[in-house]
């Protein structure tokens, strides 16, 4: 279905361009994006965690979040910008594989919900710092967005095995 976009975009200039210096281009854009999951990942299993303990810590998920989520989304937009140079310099790998386009839906799934997960937090720091009134849905969204991230780097490293296959 994405074939032919994928296709043209191999076609560009700009492609043309990091496919000519991928030796590395291609390195140095996927050693970031590496760095960028594992900040993303950490700062999501550090949040989770702590949402999935009742320990008493001064760590609370209010000031957790304030100071994590912020590096989430920094290291998120490095991610866009790194995907987007290896998605122009090998479109076809990219675009032709169901599991690039799983890896995608998963990636938004988790941005929106910890976009709303933050604003939840935001709006009521006390009750999320201390466990016994932390809302019920705050055990499920430590646990699904622990297995969406863990997913999503599966689903990265299987991108680069599995393409081949749909060609």
């Amino acid at each position: 279905m994405f074939r032919g976009f994928a296709n043209w975009i191999a076609g560009t200039e700009l492609s043309h361009t990091f496919q000519d210096y991928a030796d590395w281009i291609i390195p140095i854009s996927q050693s970031i994006h590496i760095i960028s999951v594992s900040v993303v990942f950490i700062a999501a299993i550090l949040i989770s965690t702590r949402l999935l303990t009742t320990a008493n810590s001064n760590l609370t998920v209010s000031r957790l979040t304030r100071t994590l989520v912020p590096w989430m989304w920094g290291a998120l937009g490095v991610l866009l910008l790194t995907g987007t140079i290896q998605t122009i310099a090998e479109p076809v790998r990219q675009f032709v594989t169901p599991v690039f386009w799983a890896k995608m839906i998963m990636i938004v799934v988790v941005m929106v919900m910890t976009a709303v997960f933050t604003a939840a937090v935001r709006a009521n720091a006390p009750a999320w710092d201390v466990a016994a009134s932390r809302p019920p849905a705050a055990r499920l969204f430590a646990i699904t967005s622990i297995v969406l991230w863990v997913a999503v780097i599966v689903c990265g490293r299987f991108i680069g095995w599995t393409w081949s296959l749909y060609l």
